[in-house]
């Protein structure tokens, strides 16, 4: 029973990261633009400017300059954990 909740818990951690995403994604493109992240990176994890397009960087993983959902929850995993 407790693997079931421990399971229930990061599917809906990983919700809550998707719905940040979402609401992030302002112009509802599907990707997050490297100032939008360095927005999110500066203002909830308290980087600067320079670090937070470093994690841009580092997270693109299909290097097209941006962040899609699956970038950014990883990204976002490995800073705060599931």
């Amino acid at each position: 029973m407790q693997s079931i909740r421990r399971s229930l818990r990061i599917v809906f951690r990983n919700d809550d990261i998707a719905l940040c995403f979402d609401q992030l994604d302002r112009d509802g493109n599907g990707v997050l633009s490297p100032d939008e992240v360095v927005s999110i990176v500066q203002t909830k994890m308290g980087f600067d400017e320079k670090t937070a397009r470093h994690l841009v960087e580092v997270f693109d993983q299909n290097k097209d300059g941006s962040l899609d959902k699956t970038e950014f929850m990883q990204l976002w995993t490995t800073m705060f954990g599931q």
